[in-house]
């Protein structure tokens, strides 16, 4: 029987604001409870001592027999969603999710748009901006927000810069909390999130949605289920299905991502340009948007969870990076 180590993090009040997007302990709870019922043994753990102890602490026979699954947001930090991943490919123990440097380039969104912009997927210029006195390299109106976080940290209606004088005060103000504010042509289409399943060479997406949201941004204050599901909006046209179906494998291939990714465009002039991709999304059943999509297939929650830790244990095999790791054994 196997083991899985929940390795997270549990959203507290008291905490920088920064850890918005933790995890709550009824999702954790949720999934540990699930798993279990899948036959096997769950370890839940939030510090991150304990985790670097339990980890190192598993006899080298037995390492194979676990796998980490991945939550871990972390904060202030370009390598936070690497952690895990590199610490588990270095001991030879399974996990979910993607590679190090997978996790370390998709949380830049300037880097990963420059990236997958070499292979031609469509994606608007960006001005990466560090200082308060900054100019605008870019035609109003512009959107801008954080480089280095998730979907929605950071994202209100006052992201959307009209002038001169918006632009004075709400890119310095934006800069007191994040280290780097990414600056794009405001595009005023819809919104879409695509999900992607599967290790490299066996790739499939989800359904695919429209997220309507009454200011029209996937913002951070859309906090529950009932409401993202009164946002998400599966009447997606089939040649724009088709279109993006093949961009989003595309960009899982071009990435090399293993297990699963969130990827979200937006519409301009029929076109859609691609924002960001989520290589640690949130598996909420209460209000993960990546669960939501999964769900139109007609599965259960319990089968996502069991098919991304059937993926994390197929990569675990297969794939040559955890090779140093298992000739220490």
């Amino acid at each position: 029987m196997k083991t899985v180590l929940l390795a997270c993090d549990i959203h507290n009040p008291k905490t920088p604001k920064l850890s918005q997007e933790w995890e709550s302990e009824e999702t954790i709870q949720v999934m540990a409870n699930t798993i279990e019922a899948l036959g096997y043994d769950v370890v839940t753990l939030s510090d991150a001592t304990e985790i670097t102890s339990a980890l190192s602490g598993i006899p080298k026979a037995n390492r194979g027999d676990w796998i980490v699954w991945n939550l871990i947001e972390g904060y202030l930090s370009s390598s936070r969603e690497a952690y895990i991943p590199a610490l588990c490919e270095y001991l030879a123990i399974p996990h979910t999710g993607s590679d190090a440097s997978v996790q370390t380039l998709t949380l830049d969104k300037l880097k990963t748009k420059l990236f997958l912009q070499s292979f031609g997927i469509p994606t608007t210029d960006s001005q990466l901006i560090r200082e308060m006195d900054a100019k605008p390299d870019l035609e109003f109106p512009v959107f801008i927000k954080p480089n280095g976080e998730g979907s929605s940290l950071g994202i209100s209606e006052k992201n959307l810069i009209n002038s001169m004088e918006e632009w004075n005060v709400q890119v310095p103000y934006r800069l007191l909390e994040y280290p780097e504010i990414l600056a794009e042509p405001y595009l005023s289409g819809r919104e879409l999130t695509v999900a992607v399943i599967g290790n490299y060479g066996s790739y499939q997406v989800l359904p695919i949605a429209y997220v309507d949201t009454p200011n029209g941004f996937y913002h951070e204050g859309i906090k529950s289920k009932s409401e993202f599901l009164e946002s998400l909006d599966f009447g997606v046209s089939q040649s724009l299905k088709e279109s993006l179906e093949t961009t989003s494998i595309a960009i899982a291939k071009h990435l090399r991502i293993s297990g699963y990714i969130r990827i979200d465009y937006k519409l301009e002039k029929g076109i859609p340009y691609l924002l960001e991709v989520n290589a640690t999304p949130g598996f909420s059943p209460i209000y993960s948007t990546l669960p939501m999509l999964w769900e139109k297939t007609g599965k259960s929650y319990s089968e996502l969870l069991q098919t991304c830790l059937e993926l994390g244990i197929e990569e675990y095999t297969k794939h040559k990076r955890f090779q140093y790791g298992k000739d220490q054994l």
